[in-house]
C-alpha cells in the first residue's frame, strides 16, 4: 500500500470521527433538558418551598449530585428552571400566534398561566429579588434576562399604536420595561394575599389604562362572549 494511500485513509477516519456527534454531549444535554422540564413540572406542582433537589432528581432516575452535575450549583438550577419556563412561554406564544392569536391575547393568557402556577411565580420572585446583590452567582443571568425582554416586544407595541390601539404619547420601546415592572410587581402582592389580589383582572385594568382594547367581562369575571362558545 503507498504512503499517500495510509494518509489518506487516517485523514479519513479522522474525519469521520470528526463528523460523528460526541454521544457523551448529546446525552449529556439530553438529561440536562429533561432534568429542566421535570423542574419546571415539580415547581408548578410542590411550589418554591415544597420542592426539594432530591425530588427533581428521583423522577429524572439519577442521585443529588449527579442532578447538581449539570448546574454547578442549587442556584444554578434554579436559574435555569426559569430560563426553561421562558422557553416554554416563548415556544407557546408563537404557537398561538400561528394560530390566530393576537400579541395582546398571549400577553393575557401568560398572565392566567402565572396565576394558575403560584410555585413558578414564586420561584422567580424570590430568585431575582435575591439576584439584585452584584456577588449573587444568579445575577449576571437574571441582569441578561431583563436585558433581553426589555425590548423583545417594541414591534408589537408600535403596531398596536399605528392602529389607535395605544396611547399616541406612550414610546412604544419604553412600554416592554414598564409592562414587566408592573407584572413583577404585582405578582409580589397577588404572593403575598392571593385571595385579595386579581392578578389578571389588574393586569386587564393596565391595559385599560394604557387604552388598549380588553374584552368586557361580566359580574362573574367571564369574558362576554364566552356564552355563545359553549
Amino acid at each position: 500500500m503507498k504512503d499517500e494511500d495510509v494518509s489518506q485513509g487516517a485523514a479519513d477516519a479522522a474525519g469521520n470521527r470528526a463528523s460523528r456527534p460526541d454521544l457523551r454531549r448529546v446525552r449529556g444535554d439530553e438529561r440536562r433538558k429533561r432534568i429542566l422540564s421535570t423542574a419546571v413540572e415539580v415547581f408548578g406542582e410542590q411550589g418554591y418551598r415544597g420542592t426539594s433537589l432530591r425530588e427533581i432528581a428521583r423522577r429524572v432516575g439519577i442521585s443529588d449530585a449527579g442532578l447538581l452535575h449539570h448546574f454547578g450549583s442549587k442556584t444554578g438550577l434554579l436559574a435555569a428552571t426559569i430560563a426553561e419556563r421562558d422557553e416554554i412561554d416563548r415556544l407557546r406564544r408563537e404557537d398561538a400566534e400561528a394560530t390566530g392569536s393576537t400579541f395582546v391575547d398571549t400577553m393575557r393568557e401568560q398572565v392566567a398561566r402565572n396565576a394558575a402556577s403560584p410555585g413558578l411565580v414564586a420561584l422567580h420572585v424570590v430568585l431575582s429579588a435575591e439576584a439584585t446583590d452584584p456577588q449573587h452567582p444568579a445575577h449576571e443571568s437574571f441582569r441578561e434576562r431583563y436585558r433581553s425582554i426589555r425590548h423583545q416586544d417594541d414591534d408589537e407595541f408600535a403596531r398596536l399604536q399605528e392602529r389607535g390601539e395605544l396611547r399616541p404619547d406612550l414610546d412604544p420601546t419604553r412600554l416592554g420595561q414598564l409592562v414587566t415592572a408592573m407584572m413583577d410587581g404585582l405578582q409580589l402582592q397577588w404572593l403575598l394575599d392571593p385571595e385579595q389580589v386579581d392578578m389578571v383582572g389588574l393586569f386587564d385594568d393596565f391595559l385599560r389604562l394604557l387604552n388598549i382594547p380588553v374584552p368586557a367581562q361580566d359580574a362573574a369575571g367571564t369574558e362576554k362572549g364566552d356564552e355563545l362558545d359553549s
